[in-house]
């Protein structure tokens, strides 16, 4: 079950904002990509300290319920994460004397999807059928069971609704780009989403007699023998083990649900028949529009000269105006102004604008605060440079001594390198529970004797050494 209020964020006047934070949230903390969160969860001014580094880049916010945006940056992110945690989106939990935060599978699974669905391109109806079509080969074979069923099932049905998501989509876009301004932005727009975004990628091939989808009839004759012939009590037994107490009824639901949505791959010709439809009217009045666009401008000149060479050429009783005698302009004739009503005067206090010195300074606050923040991509950026710098038989390790420091950045990139070495030097090393763990991307970091001394910082020597393949270090520089 989800939280009741989760999409509340989400449907405020700050959305937006709000859904770049949970994506950024999700990426570094929660998702699939991130590390191996630790299992009572993230300290909860670590998550409220990444909120914070968000919105400094992240502006401006409008105002939403009682929190101004222009309240201090930690209150700001406070309340951001606050508003989270009340959602549902965020769990907090009591552990010893600190608060640890987590997300729940269930808001986790969701996220998942909407990214997914966000990030989703061009549907390919081939890749589809053929994979349905494999895993019920493994099943009439007797090399799968189940599992396999119910994965052909979903599959079958994410194409119809794929497919079928697709003509909504164009018909609702057409609209849209009708209202383009210039035929160079109708073209620009019709094929960065028309053609890139909405297009089934394989369309072209749908009516080809080797294309995957002309082999539906060989799908639906191995449904069939799988719903009448000796694998249905396999499946069933299957079935069966996985339901509560083994209900027999359960396992036949499921097993008929499986079933039916396998079937309804034979109304595939109906969906690709409206889609069909929906295109050929999208390609008409795409081309339809050009042409006037393209030739309007040119029949209107024609037009224009036609007519003045007939004036030109008409007699002068011709070019007499068909109207009544009189004055044509007389202030009699013109309507009187409209009276616009005084505006209320206002009496609550105004509030005051900030100056352009006052907008300078914060401007210069923030760059101020961000150039001393040490992310992960700015660390790896520091070290790359000097690798790269490195001749080919000694790009593996960097000393302290071979680290340049031209810049505030630099600066702090050293100082935090020169953390990471002393805190892996003590007993166990660095513990994975450290907010500077996650900094340690394709390098690992010895504390060696001796002192480094440069003209800004006396400091302990240490030795950096590559980990990983080359390809992890390339993604985690970029």
């Amino acid at each position: 079950m989800l939280p009741e209020g989760l999409f509340g964020p989400l449907a405020s006047p700050n959305r937006r904002h709000y859904w770049r934070l949970l994506c950024r949230l999700f990426e570094e903390f929660f998702g699939p990509d991130a590390p191996i969160p630790p299992s009572t969860g993230f300290p909860r001014r670590e998550i409220v300290s990444a909120i914070e580094r968000y919105l400094l880049t992240d502006d401006p916010w409008d105002s939403d319920e009682a929190e101004a945006p222009d309240s201090p940056l930690a209150v700001r992110a406070a309340a951001v994460y606050e508003r989270f945690r009340q959602a549902g989106w965020l769990r907090q939990e009591r552990i010893g004397a600190r608060d640890m935060v987590s997300m729940t599978h269930a808001v986790s699974r969701l996220l998942t999807l909407l990214v997914d669905f966000a990030e989703r391109g061009p549907a390919f109806v081939g890749a589809k059928m053929r994979s349905i079509e494999l895993q019920l080969r493994q099943i009439v074979e007797a090399k799968a069971l189940g599992d396999t069923l119910d994965e052909a099932a979903d599959q079958a049905r994410q194409l119809l609704s794929n497919v079928s998501a697709i003509s909504v989509q164009i018909r609702d876009l057409m609209p849209e780009l009708s209202r383009a301004e210039s035929t160079a932005q109708f073209a620009r727009r019709l094929f960065e989403r028309y053609v890139g975004e909405l297009f089934v990628g394989d369309y072209a091939e749908l009516h080809k007699a080797d294309h995957p989808l002309a082999h539906r009839a060989s799908i639906l004759g191995m449904v069939r023998e799988i719903e009448h012939g000796p694998q249905r009590a396999a499946l069933l037994a299957w079935y069966a083990e996985r339901v509560p107490e083994g209900d027999a009824a359960l396992a036949q639901r499921r097993l008929e649900r499986s079933l039916r949505r396998l079937h309804e791959i034979d109304r595939i010709d109906e969906y690709l028949g409206r889609l069909d439809d929906d295109i050929r009217q999208a390609n008409r009045r795409a081309l339809a529009f050009l042409d006037y666009r393209l030739r309007a401008p040119d029949q209107l000149d024609a037009l224009l000269r036609r007519a003045c060479r007939g004036a030109l050429a008409a007699p002068e009783d011709a070019l007499r105006l068909p109207v009544a005698p009189g004055a044509l302009m007389d202030e009699q004739r013109l309507r009187a102004p409209r009276a616009r009503p005084r505006p209320i005067p206002r009496t609550a206090n105004d509030r005051a604008e900030p100056t352009p010195e006052q907008l300078a300074r914060l401007n210069l606050l923030r760059q101020m605060k961000r150039v001393r923040l040490v992310l992960p991509e700015d660390l790896a950026r520091y070290l790359d440079r000097h690798w790269q710098a490195r001749d080919a038989l000694a790009s593996e390790t960097l000393t302290s001594e071979s680290l340049e420091i031209a810049s505030i950045g630099d600066f702090r990139a050293y100082q935090t390198l020169v953390t990471l070495a002393l805190r892996s030097h003590r007993p166990g090393g660095l513990r994975k529970d450290d907010p500077l763990h996650r900094l340690l991307r394709g390098f690992r970091i010895e504390l060696i004797e001796g002192d480094a001394d440069n003209p800004y910082l006396h400091a302990p020597r240490f030795v950096l050494r590559r980990t990983g393949t080359h390809s992890d270090r390339t993604h985690t520089a970029a």
